[in-house]
């Protein structure tokens, strides 16, 4: 006795497996693949050394080199990069809200 076929999650198209058609789910498997490198090539770059300079930021943190503020309860100490998007770059400590806001924009 056969399986019902189903419609595509995306398009609606009836496929003989899975819940997307070939071309989705071949999209899908793009996506994860892609999401998977994203994820090796951080580990990768904010190994050991990047861990211990910003937790040594994080720890003796006393000002937000961003707004020039001291602590805020709910809004942690964060280790934010002095050139954005270099992960070898001087680390100064911003609160995490002003570290968002930033983003990977420069100084």
């Amino acid at each position: 006795m056969g399986r019902f076929r189903k419609p595509c999650l995306d398009c609606g198209e009836l496929t003989d497996g899975g819940n997307r058609c070939e071309v989705h789910q071949r999209r899908v498997d793009e996506l994860a693949e892609m999401r998977r490198a994203l994820i090796k090539k951080t580990l990768n770059t904010y190994g050991g050394d990047y861990k211990r300079r910003a937790k040594q930021v994080r720890d003796t943190a006393v000002v937000c080199h961003l707004c020039g503020e001291g602590a805020r309860v709910g809004d942690p100490w964060q280790a934010d990069h002095l050139v954005a998007g270099d992960s070898s770059s001087p680390l100064a400590a911003a609160h995490g809200s002003c570290n968002r806001r930033r983003g990977n924009k420069p100084l």
